[in-house]
C-alpha cells in the first residue's frame, strides 16, 4: 500500500501552479507530469436554468390601457448601450491576439431543455498527473476534469520547516503575491519565525522556523601555521 498525502486537485491551474512552486522551493524538483491531450473537456455537472428571465427594464402597456388608444400606447424599451468607441475596439482586438496562445476548453454543462456547451480558455495544458517533490515529500497534483464548487480549504495545510530566517522570509515573500495571511509573518511563542499563508490558488501553507534553530554561520578553521 502506498499513503500519498497530500493529493491536490486545481481547475485548470495545476501547470501554473507547478511552475510557481519551483520557483518558491529552491530543492522542488519535478519528477513526473503528463498533460491532458488538446481538446479535453471539462464537465459542468450544474444545469443551466432553460427559461429566460423578464427583463424589468421593457414594459409594454396594454392596448386598450389608454383609453382605446391603442396605436397610441407607450412602450418602454430598455436602454441603447452605447457604441464602443474606436479605442476599445482596438484594445479589444490586441487582448484577442495577445490570448492565440491559450488553450481551449470547453465546458459541458448537464443536460436539461436547453443543452449548452460554454467554451473557456486556459493559459496552459491540463495536467492528468504530476509528482512534485519539496523538501523530501512528494506533492501529487492534477487538473480535475469536473468543475466544483469548492476549492481549497485552510483546514488542511501543507507544513514547511526552514532552516533559516532567509529561507523563511524568500519562500512566503513568494507565496504571498496574490494570496492573503491567515498569520502575519513574526516571532511567536511557538516558533522564531512562523507564517499561515493563502496562496493565489487557494493552497494553504504553513511557513516554520522552530524555536531555538541556530542561524547557519561559517565553519571555524584552525590557523594554517607557516
Amino acid at each position: 500500500m502506498t499513503l500519498c498525502i497530500p493529493f491536490l486537485m486545481f481547475q485548470g491551474q495545476a501547470q501554473e501552479a507547478i511552475d510557481h512552486y519551483l520557483d518558491v522551493f529552491p530543492d522542488a524538483e519535478l519528477l513526473e507530469i503528463v498533460h491532458h491531450p488538446a481538446g479535453t473537456e471539462i464537465y459542468d455537472p450544474t444545469p443551466r436554468p432553460s427559461a429566460e428571465p423578464v427583463d424589468p427594464a421593457y414594459t409594454e402597456v396594454p392596448e386598450d390601457s389608454d383609453g382605446g388608444k391603442g396605436s397610441d400606447a407607450v412602450k418602454e424599451t430598455e436602454p441603447t448601450q452605447p457604441e464602443s468607441t474606436e479605442a476599445e475596439q482596438t484594445e479589444a482586438e490586441q487582448t484577442e491576439a495577445e490570448s492565440t496562445d491559450t488553450t481551449l476548453i470547453t465546458v459541458k454543462h448537464a443536460q436539461d431543455a436547453s443543452d449548452h456547451e460554454e467554451v473557456i480558455t486556459v493559459p496552459v495544458p491540463l495536467v492528468a498527473t504530476a509528482q512534485l517533490r519539496i523538501g523530501g515529500q512528494v506533492l501529487m497534483i492534477q487538473d480535475s476534469l469536473m468543475k466544483h464548487q469548492f476549492s481549497f480549504t485552510p483546514s488542511i495545510s501543507v507544513a514547511v520547516v526552514v532552516d533559516s530566517a532567509a529561507e523563511f522570509h524568500q519562500i512566503v515573500d513568494s507565496l504571498a503575491p496574490g494570496g492573503e495571511f491567515l498569520m502575519e509573518p513574526d516571532d511567536y511563542d511557538f516558533a522564531t519565525n512562523f507564517a499561515w499563508i493563502k496562496d493565489r490558488f487557494g493552497m494553504s501553507w504553513q511557513v516554520n522556523q522552530p524555536l531555538g534553530q541556530p542561524e547557519p554561520t561559517a565553519r571555524a578553521e584552525a590557523p594554517v601555521w607557516g
